[in-house]
């Protein structure tokens, strides 16, 4: 199972001692970003919430269901796009809002 991180280089570096595939962002566009995730057949894709949004708000990787795109707080602390697209993940899989999200 193919696991991979993007972010900023000095955020998803240590994950690579970990085993996981590293995808820094520096000197690359979303579009640059999407092809890189797409083209290695990620089983799952954790990426930092300010790159997340990016990626949301300008391609439709995000909505595929054949890659798993998971978004992360940064060093700021959580902006909330995990908690959110979680809640949405669930309420297509179930047809219904469960649990504590709002």
């Amino acid at each position: 199972m193919k696991i991979a991180f993007v972010g900023s280089e000095d955020l998803v570096f240590p994950f690579k001692s970990l085993g996981a595939e590293i995808i820094p962002v520096e000197g690359k566009d979303i579009e640059d970003i999407k092809k890189e995730i797409e083209k290695s057949k990620y089983a799952v894709v954790f990426v930092f919430e300010d790159i997340f949004k990016k990626l949301e708000e300008s391609t439709d990787i995000t909505e595929r269901t054949d890659i798993n795109i998971v978004p992360i707080p940064g060093l700021k602390g959580s902006k909330g796009y995990g908690e959110k697209r979680i809640a949405e993940m669930v309420k297509k899989a179930v047809g219904m809002e469960i649990g504590g999200f709002k």
